[in-house]
């Protein structure tokens, strides 16, 4: 991993550069939100390329039982163009595009924070205000628009810690992420060898003749087992709650997800969500100025992240989820239980973002660059969109259509989502500058309303 992402590998020339050029060529206004030329195009790319890409996992939660997004005997997913779904997704997408999303959060730290013609207490003022604000983002995403899915909730709570590292160096952020990554590699393979252990010891209690009285040692791993399986939320009693509460009515999965969102703002992010997050928000500031998202670098250097990072992520991947389906879907090889789940998204991630940089910076797929721009320039707007919308076609209250979808079924309405916010955005920013959420979120922000409409001259 080192070796793709530190700065030596890479032939980089002194770290301060950058991101001092990038924020030197800001405009010094007053204190506003960045919109129209102020932006930066590739870093509103890289995020529609990672929002719509994160609807390739999310849409497994919408349309099927939670534990359906590692697990694809929830949906009997486990043989013909259902398996070859669930493997395509698995090795090209999971953890990437959530990585990728979460690290341009950290840049968009430091964009938000290069003002220069502001006093560092209203910046601050602003900064935390508009962090705080993204958790009550996520409070409404999670309980009143029902995704216990929700990523900004974290975000925001992780976010908080951010002002402490923006002035640090790229090196001293990297070392830092690269910390954490360490100890949650080391989190992962734990749960690893636990769940492995817990589950040979089934086994040969399974394997006992019929009729052979159990020891209390051995009722008690069959107990535990059990336990394991429920906080998995792959048991079939909270499978079949599951069903019941989404084929239920608004006020009834609103009850039914409200202490499953508590456990996972509690207890969850306390001992996983954060550290994932943060770890990814500070890479992406090292990123950030480090010149990697701007798509000014050679392209030397974005191949390199490309090759390297691909190279790396993609077998990892491979042999993970070749090993999950050969195992019979043993569940100590499913998702965060694999031991080098964190090198392999990460790297993953790394390479993506090669990848887009080298089509922005040599302004390749024109049509394709200015949907995605749009779309992440509405990135708030789509994501909590996301929601209202799947959630409408799934659950009970809507079409119902939760459970009813074919594993490759449900990538059609991936399909039509992405057809309908790249529609939305472009026409949207034709005549505004702000996407309805991003608009509420900045005239919150600043306490006072954002002209929204866009002149006549500009359109």
């Amino acid at each position: 991993m080192a070796a793709i992402l530190a700065p030596a590998s890479l032939d980089f020339p002194s770290i301060p550069y950058y991101a001092d050029r990038m924020i030197q060529n800001m405009p010094a206004t007053a204190v506003t939100p960045v919109t129209g030329k102020s932006r930066i195009q590739s870093i509103d790319v890289l995020r529609g390329f990672a929002l719509l890409g994160i609807l390739l996992m999310n849409i497994l939660v919408f349309a099927f039982p939670f534990a359906a997004y590692s697990d694809p005997r929830v949906d009997g997913a486990t043989e013909g163009i259902n398996l070859a779904v669930f493997a395509s997704m698995d090795i090209l997408v999971e953890g990437s595009m959530r990585a990728i999303f979460s690290m341009l959060f950290g840049a968009g730290m430091l964009i938000f924070l290069a003002k220069r013609d502001t006093d560092e207490d209203t910046l601050r003022g602003l900064f935390y205000r508009r962090t705080v604000l993204l958790i009550i983002f996520g409070l409404v995403n999670a309980y009143i628009f029902v995704w216990p899915g929700d990523i900004l909730y974290s975000y925001g709570m992780a976010g908080l810690l951010l002002y402490f590292f923006r002035d640090f160096s790229a090196v001293q952020l990297t070392k830092y992420s690269l910390a954490i990554f360490s100890l949650l590699a080391l989190i992962h393979l734990s749960l690893h060898m636990d769940a492995r252990t817990l589950r040979n010891d089934v086994k040969a209690v399974e394997g006992l003749p019929p009729g052979v009285s159990l020891s209390i040692e051995q009722e008690q791993t069959l107990t535990d087992w059990d336990a394991f399986l429920e906080e998995q939320l792959v048991s079939p009693e909270l499978i079949a709650q599951e069903f019941e509460a989404r084929k239920s009515g608004y006020i009834d999965n609103v009850i039914a997800y409200a202490p499953f969102n508590i456990f996972l703002q509690t207890a969850v992010f306390l001992f996983s969500t954060l550290w994932d997050v943060l770890a990814m928000m500070l890479l992406g500031m090292a990123f950030f100025k480090w010149g990697l998202l701007d798509a000014s670098r050679d392209s030397r250097d974005y191949w390199l992240l490309a090759i390297a990072g691909i190279g790396l992520g993609l077998p990892l991947n491979y042999l993970e989820t070749a090993t999950y389906i050969s195992s019979g879907f043993e569940i100590y090889w499913a998702g965060g239980f694999r031991p080098s789940y964190d090198v392999s998204r990460l790297s993953l991630a790394v390479g993506y973002i090669g990848l887009v940089m080298l089509i922005c910076k040599h302004a390749l797929m024109p049509w394709v660059r200015k949907a995605l721009a749009a779309v992440g320039q509405l990135a708030l707007t789509n994501y909590l969109s996301q929601s209202v919308i799947c959630n409408f076609i799934f659950m009970g209250f809507g079409l119902g259509l939760f459970g009813e979808l074919q594993r490759y079924q449900a990538y059609l309405v991936v399909v039509a989502v992405w057809i309908f916010q790249i529609i939305f955005s472009l026409v949207w920013l034709r005549f505004y500058r702000f996407g309805p959420a991003e608009w509420l979120w900045r005239s919150l922000t600043y306490k006072q309303s954002q002209p929204l409409r866009l002149a006549a001259s500009r359109r």
